[in-house]
């Protein structure tokens, strides 16, 4: 009880701290605004594929799932049809084989682009998927009758930054984020706060990550945040570049262009702009010589790019960063959390700088929980659980 009071309070020190804070966000987040998680997101991308589109992009999406193991998910269909296609445009008769089936070029950039323009109206406008043993009924969002909430990013934000004005003031918040929709931005914006993007302009805004993060370094209402995966609203046209855009436009209005890269995709992808740009500013921030707070919530570790810059952070010898990672252990075949943080709580080199606020305690130095007791089970590592904590202090 004493170890577990003591490790809380190292907890609530590094998030009430004047250093820098620096917070990493996943899928997880935005599951309380019906956005889906990867694999109900996964299902309803297959059934409007099955539904909208034409017989051989129903064939090459069987295909591929049949050749992919049965725990992939719709970002791993991206990232294969994308590897296909690079093979396709070097090939002499610019065709890829999945198993034994040859498919062109032109007929797996056309599944592509069906996937990526699902994703973006699912994220857009919201899906809840249906769960008969929690008497959950489907809802699917519409442009008509969209279903995505901002209440959870709002009183998040509000709890972090409002509610603790002493501190916005004294320290450096910066924000990332691996999920495609606009909620965070939007409720940064809500609350009078000015958001950099990397974007310069108005409601359209142009790519100008350069000179965007440069000017807004020194305003204390500005926050930076870095969307590492794309986003809805990001549009690659042919002749205007990277833009971000309105909703609902004739122009820019192509679903198919949605800027978005699976995490999956490879590391070569993060070698261009804009993510070449967006994870050089993750890079510099975990990087930095001065004291840094990394706090993780919705972030399950599955992007392994995003993990090595961590580690690679923690591992330095002049680093001063410091993880909080809140998160709901998965246990399975001797993994206690996940893979990548069961291996960081066991590195006598980097331990000590890892917290892990779970639902069955607090991790430190070790993977055996800390907890109030032993039938103690905590909801921090919900996002609504995590602004509870931030607001009042307490744990539940």
């Amino acid at each position: 009880m004493e170890e577990f009071d003591n490790r809380l309070e190292n907890i609530k020190q590094l998030l009430s701290s004047p250093s820098r804070q620096s917070w990493l966000f996943g899928a997880g987040i935005s599951f309380g605004s019906k956005i889906p998680l990867m694999y109900p997101l996964t299902s309803r991308v297959e059934r409007i594929i099955e539904e909208n589109s034409g017989g051989k992009e129903k064939e090459i999406l069987a295909v591929l799932k049949a050749d992919l193991s049965d725990d992939c998910h719709v970002e791993h269909y991206l990232s294969h049809l994308g590897d296909l296609l690079a093979i396709a445009d070097r090939s002499r008769n610019q065709s890829a084989y999945i198993g034994a089936n040859s498919y062109t070029s032109e007929e797996l950039r056309r599944l592509y682009l069906e996937i990526i323009k699902a994703i973006g109206g699912i994220v857009r406008y919201g899906y809840v998927a249906a769960n008969a043993n929690r008497a959950i009924e489907e809802e699917i969002g519409s442009a008509a009758n969209p279903i995505v909430e901002i209440e959870p990013h709002y009183k998040f934000i509000e709890a972090l930054l409002i509610s603790k004005s002493n501190l916005e003031q004294r320290s450096k918040t910066t924000f990332f984020t691996t999920n495609y929709d606009t909620l965070l931005e939007d409720a940064l914006a809500l609350h009078k706060k000015i958001v950099c993007d990397g974007f310069s302009g108005g409601a359209v805004g142009f790519w100008n990550a350069e000179s965007a993060f440069s000017n807004a370094a020194i305003d204390s209402n500005t926050y930076h945040l870095y969307k590492l995966h794309g986003s809805i609203d990001w549009h690659r046209d042919d002749d205007l570049g990277l833009v971000r855009a309105r909703y609902g436009t004739k122009y820019l209005s192509n679903p198919a262009n949605i800027m978005i890269y699976p995490q999956a995709t490879k590391y070569v992808e993060t070698q261009k702009d804009p993510f070449a740009n967006l994870f050089l500013g993750l890079r510099k921030t975990l990087m930095s010589v001065q004291q840094n707070t990394l706090i993780t919530c919705g972030y399950s570790f599955g992007d392994d790019h995003i993990n090595s810059e961590i580690e690679s952070a923690l591992r330095s010898e002049s680093n001063q960063t410091t993880v909080i990672a809140f998160i709901q252990e998965s246990p399975k075949d001797g993994v206690v959390i996940n893979k990548t943080l069961d291996a960081w709580l066991r590195c006598p080199k980097i331990s000590s700088r890892v917290y892990v606020a779970g639902e069955l305690g607090i991790y430190h130095n070790s993977t055996t929980p800390l907890a109030e007791s032993d039938a103690s089970k905590y909801s921090w590592w919900r996002f609504d659980g995590l602004t509870q904590f931030i607001s009042t202090g307490e744990v539940s």
